[in-house]
């Protein structure tokens, strides 16, 4: 049997924490290595399980926390153990905390009402690297995004020449990306196979310079492809 997901859960009502590992531990490739209250005890927790080596491959966090938010926890967390994979996991969709808890490092940003299902989901697709939003809240940062004034360009930088490298069916995977679609709607809406959409997104992510998902959403955005 294939070695199972670790997941440390962080929030200061402990009922949610005792909900949320009911829920997880019911997946068979999902295990939850511990719980902890605040940020602080977060971090002494991925300390502690590091040392024995069981750190977390994922930490479901909370934003509002005594001692340390979940905000500072997540900072703190990618800058010491950039391997480990940090989830918001919030009732709050205010986007000032969307995007502090991007800035920070987190990869996945999802609200507390989301099924059994979307949070092992959530757990898996970000532990593989791949970034995840809850749709209300990838559509609070697009529609920001959109809203923003977008610079003339400048010499160094010709959007043109970065759009020419890539291919028709590119554009069309990173379109459909910069609208919030996740690989399996994508795979279904262009009708092509999970694996080749996995392939393209690789592509344009190596083409664009950019690290991750929600970069090169933005980038589209930047280069004009909505």
């Amino acid at each position: 049997m294939a070695e199972r997901l670790r997941v440390l859960i962080v929030d200061d009502q402990r009922l949610l924490c005792e909900g949320f590992r009911k829920l997880i531990e019911l997946e068979p490739d999902l295990e939850v290595v511990g719980m902890a209250g605040d940020g602080e005890e977060a971090l002494a927790m991925v300390e502690h399980l590091s040392a024995t080596r069981m750190a977390p491959d994922v930490v479901l966090m909370d934003v509002r926390m005594p001692r340390l938010d979940g905000i500072a926890a997540t900072r703190a967390i990618i800058e010491r153990w950039p391997e480990i994979r940090v989830v918001i996991l919030t009732t709050f969709d205010d986007r000032e905390l969307i995007q502090a808890g991007l800035q920070a490092g987190a990869q996945g940003y999802v609200l507390k009402d989301i099924t059994a299902e979307q949070l092992a989901t959530t757990i898996r697709v970000v532990a593989q690297g791949q970034f995840l939003l809850h749709p209300d809240v990838a559509h609070k940062v697009f529609a920001a995004f959109s809203s923003a004034p977008i610079a003339p360009a400048t010499p160094a930088f010709v959007g043109g020449s970065e759009v020419a490298q890539l291919t028709e069916r590119e554009r069309e995977i990173l379109t459909l990306l910069a609208r919030g679609a996740s690989n399996r709607e994508i795979s279904e809406t262009l009708y092509i196979a999970g694996g080749t959409v996995k392939n393209h997104l690789s592509n344009i992510l190596g083409k664009l310079g950019v690290h991750d998902r929600t970069q090169a959403a933005l980038k589209a955005r930047e280069l004009g492809l909505l």
